[in-house]
């Protein structure tokens, strides 16, 4: 059983979090019903109208997986102004936004699942599994780099959110650089040494526990994070 301000937290974040999947379907959809019937008007094709429609189901369930992971990287902020207005505790808000967290990734994910069986048949259970776990490790993964942003003020947000793009994008750059460098003969034995070392290390066990270790210190820093957000005056 969860406490009743936990309960108060939950429904937070699923009115927020309902409320920008309205705006964001309204806006995208609308742009595409506006393109579709200009296509109509020009080309007077009523079959090629009514195929179009039909993808807007699909547009929707694309916009409610992407809503989720963009909510939980932009919102910590205002859910903890919102928390110490309404008396809750950090601790209180860390567990209830986490419970959403999970509940959103799973129902976003079973509605994606079950429209995109329009579509194609289902696959198996072991590769539904494996892509809700990817996709839990994407939104765990954007709320622990929120949580760390809700700690910056807007100047150091600016600065980091433009800074570390670059620094990245200039790292993958120097990284493929220095491979084009390198002889393929040479890349490609060593490549395949490590891949037999990790053969024989039991790679399936090595993917997992490392995927258990990642969501572990992704959970961790949510907590860690969220426990440091101070109130800020700008």
């Amino acid at each position: 059983m969860i406490s009743h301000k936990q309960q108060m937290v939950v429904t937070n974040v699923f009115r927020r979090l309902g409320m920008a999947l309205l705006i964001a379907t309204a806006w995208i959809v609308g742009v595409e019903l506006i393109v579709y019937l200009l296509d109509l008007w020009l080309n007077h094709n009523w079959v090629s109208f009514l195929v179009s429609l039909k993808a807007i189901p699909g547009t929707v369930t694309k916009i409610l997986l992407w809503i989720v992971p963009f909510y939980f990287l932009v919102t910590p902020y205002a859910d903890f102004k919102w928390t110490i207005q309404n008396g809750i505790s950090r601790k209180t808000m860390w567990r209830g936004r986490l419970l959403s967290l999970i509940l959103a990734t799973i129902v976003a994910y079973a509605v994606e699942s079950l429209c995109s069986l329009i579509d194609h048949p289902f696959g198996d259970w072991v590769g539904f599994w494996l892509s809700l776990l990817a996709y839990f490790s994407v939104v765990i993964t954007m709320a622990a780099i929120g949580n760390g942003f809700a700690l910056l003020n807007r100047k150091w947000k600016w600065i980091v959110g433009i800074g570390l793009p670059i620094v990245a994008l200039i790292l993958f750059v120097s990284l493929i650089s220095w491979l084009s460098l390198i002889d393929k003969s040479v890349l490609y034995h060593n490549s395949q040494f490590i891949l037999r070392v990790l053969n024989s290390l039991n790679f399936t066990v090595i993917f997992w526990v490392s995927w258990g270790a990642y969501l572990l210190i992704m959970v961790w820093s949510t907590k860690f994070f969220n426990d440091r957000i101070q109130l800020r005056r700008d």
